[in-house]
């Protein structure tokens, strides 16, 4: 049986093929036009779609046309964990689905998800059992934009690792500022729920991952499509259920 994921986003589409729990084929795609090709080439019988903000209704009657069993991930929907978090109704959806895609790579296992993007998540599942919540912070480049922004005279340099901790211009030190505090603030997250939970396994996704994945002290598991392997594991529990 093959299933399509789809993470509906405010520029682009990513969207996987999966059959069987292994990834078949996965692409960006920039309109409708382009979704529905893909979909025809791949004939999927089972969907799970997600999006942060962007509307999900011509994907959802497209798929709905051709007979797609679809599951559109929302609050409502069951999902193959627990969560405990005080406003579930405001928690993002592609949080979740990175959630679900930690317990592909680590079944029954305590994780924390970094999702680094325009902003930074921390998301934490107990033993693959309980979501306990976690952190939002700026993320790279909103905090070399902040500092212009909100300063007068301060330059937004562009987005490189900086060769030195120490800055020895202002440039470099907005980028030690922003790319060392960014790792800092990442290994002393990891330390603080490692030092709560014991072994936890630590996964990263979002634009920056592989340039943060590159420099952390810990070891950290970086999977782009993160977000896909969780819409297919959502799927996955839903067609066993029914």
């Amino acid at each position: 049986m093959k299933i399509l994921t789809v993470d509906i986003g405010n520029t682009h589409t990513k969207t996987a093929i999966f059959e069987d729990n292994k990834l078949l084929s996965n692409c960006i795609v920039h309109s409708i036009d382009e979704f529905a090709k893909y979909v025809c080439q791949n004939k999927p019988q089972v969907a799970c779609i997600c999006s942060v903000g962007a509307d999900v209704f011509q994907h959802l009657e497209l798929l709905k046309s051709d007979s797609i069993t679809t599951f559109h991930l929302t609050h409502q929907l069951h999902l193959p964990f627990q969560i405990d978090y005080s406003t579930p109704h405001t928690l993002g959806m592609d949080r979740v689905a990175a959630v679900a895609g930690a317990l592909h790579f680590f079944p029954n296992k305590s994780c924390l998800i970094i999702d680094a993007g325009t902003c930074i998540t921390y998301d934490f599942i107990e033993n693959g059992i309980t979501y306990r919540g976690g952190a939002i912070a700026p993320g790279l480049e909103m905090r070399l934009q902040a500092m212009h922004q909100f300063t007068q005279k301060l330059p937004k340099p562009d987005l490189h690792w900086p060769e030195n901790f120490e800055g020895k211009s202002t440039n470099t030190s907005l980028l030690s500022g922003a790319c060392i505090g960014i790792l800092d603030e990442i290994d002393g997250k990891i330390d603080r729920y490692k030092s709560r939970y014991g072994d936890v396994k630590v996964l990263i996704c979002g634009g920056n991952a592989e340039l943060l994945s590159k420099h952390t002290k810990n070891n950290i598991f970086a999977e782009p499509l993160l977000v896909l392997y969780g819409l297919n594991k959502i799927a996955q529990f839903h067609v066993n259920k029914s």
